[in-house]
């Protein structure tokens, strides 16, 4: 066995046990003549490692500073990992950061010199090789990410069973945070990144690249407690997002498979959440990217079945150097009955509508302050009920009163279409990018309805 006592904390940092190493045919005559120093294999059998971080030890503490140069040339031809755990956990909290079971890990032609020890990677390699059975991270205070069966294997990452969860039940969740924040269970079959590559320029930023990332059957259950005190920081759009990011991103092409995604609110205490959901949801995204220059643009194909019923295809386009976090967003859902929105509107909003929108066509043209929408919608026998107190029985008046402003039906003239324009739709910025889409739905949505 053997440990590593820390020289600021005076505690055990890392402690190692093996069953096996094995070093295979050192090359003597290489070092003495060549200076350069050559083996042939390296092999560590069934290595335990625990690290322990100290939070508190600055990360300047971690770098080896020498000024002397380093004038050996360091070779191996094959170094191999069988069989090995690793632990990493969180003195401060006694918790666990990382942990990965039963690992093969594998690296050819691997060199050390003077000119690769200044590197942000000193060794060069190739053929880089990862196989484990489990793996888990703590992702933040509150959400923990797992995978099954992975490998990395010449530069094809393939993942499965990929898990992100928040480590709290929902009520627990509420109790603990100081503003809102999402309550995860996301579940993915299997995450693959294609060719993946990664570097650093000017050897201090990373770059990670792959021509293709695919997500097979995510399920994927996000729920927001809004009783929880708001939480009043700015959300900036995907583009601003993708634009701030502190490194490298190219990402050609993201495509999502089979997932189904729920969204639930809680707004009032005594009813439960509203819902809404997104089955067989389909996407393609292009230029996931912060590297590219205009007017290359990220888009995003999409194609789901909304609220269990309704066929949505979007569309959604950003130009992620454009400052003004100009986009487009584009809709058309297939006939949608009101009455399954009201697993939404009835427990948030207190009403319950009734009806029918055959066809809905929208598009959204907007920026990082104000947008437009344009709204075209085909409905009939439309009726707006608004709800007691309680939630249950019908306010006669409230609704009668209502629904004289609410048409019926969408015929004007010759067309079977009603057909909108609302300009100058703020954006609320410590919203979501998704409640600056809904907003201007719902704006769309009712100035259709709306007898003038």
């Amino acid at each position: 066995m053997f440990s590593r006592v820390g020289e600021t904390t005076n505690d055990t940092l890392l402690t190692l046990k093996l069953n096996q190493l094995l070093v295979k045919d050192v090359r003597y005559w290489n070092y003495l003549v060549n200076n350069t120093i050559h083996i042939s294999n390296i092999q560590l059998e069934s290595p335990d490692v625990l690290y322990n971080h100290n939070p508190k030890v600055q990360k300047s503490a971690y770098k080896l500073e020498t000024n002397k140069p380093f004038n050996k040339i360091v070779k191996l031809d094959d170094f191999n990992i069988e069989n090995g755990n690793i632990l990493i956990n969180d003195v401060e909290t006694d918790s666990l950061m990382l942990e990965i079971e039963n690992m093969r890990f594998s690296l050819k032609n691997i060199r050390f010199d003077e000119k690769t020890q200044k590197q942000k990677t000193p060794i060069a390699y190739e053929n880089l090789s990862l196989f484990f059975d489990s793996l888990f991270f703590r992702m933040s205070d509150y959400d923990d990410l797992r995978t099954g069966k992975s490998s990395i294997q010449n530069e094809q990452i393939n993942l499965q069973d990929v898990s992100l969860k928040t480590k709290y039940s929902k009520e627990a969740l509420s109790r603990i945070i100081k503003v809102e924040r999402d309550h995860c269970d996301i579940t993915i079959k299997s995450l693959q990144l294609k060719d993946f590559n990664y570097g650093f320029r000017q050897d201090s930023i990373l770059q990670i690249k792959s021509p293709q990332v695919l997500i097979n059957q995510m399920d994927a259950d996000i729920y927001r407690d809004k009783l929880v005190t708001d939480d009043e920081s700015i959300k900036p759009l995907y583009s601003k997002m993708l634009r701030d990011l502190k490194f490298d991103l190219a990402l050609d092409e993201v495509k999502i498979i089979d997932a189904k995604i729920r969204y639930s609110e809680k707004v009032k205490a005594d009813r439960q959440a509203g819902t809404v959901n997104f089955n067989d949801f389909q996407a393609t995204i292009k230029n996931a990217s912060n590297t590219y220059v205009s007017p290359t643009k990220t888009t995003l194909g999409i194609r789901a079945e909304f609220m269990d019923h309704a066929p949505l295809h979007a569309y959604w386009e950003f130009d992620v150097n454009n400052i003004q976090d100009r986009f487009l967003f584009q809709a058309e859902i297939d006939l949608l009955k009101a009455s399954y929105l009201n697993t939404f509107l009835q427990p948030n909003l207190n009403v319950r509508l009734e009806g029918e929108l055959e066809k809905t066509y929208l598009t959204i043209d907007g920026n990082d302050n104000l947008s437009q929408i344009d709204f075209k919608t085909k409905y009939q026998n439309f009726n707006v009920i608004v709800l007691k107190e309680n939630g249950k029985e019908k306010n006669r008046f409230l609704s009668d009163v209502v629904n004289i402003f609410v048409s019926k039906n969408s015929k004007e003239k010759e067309s079977q279409f009603k057909e909108v324009v609302k300009q100058g739709i703020e954006r609320r910025k410590n919203k979501s990018v998704f409640n600056y889409i809904w907003i201007n739905t719902r704006t769309g949505l009712l100035k259709a309805m709306i007898i003038e």
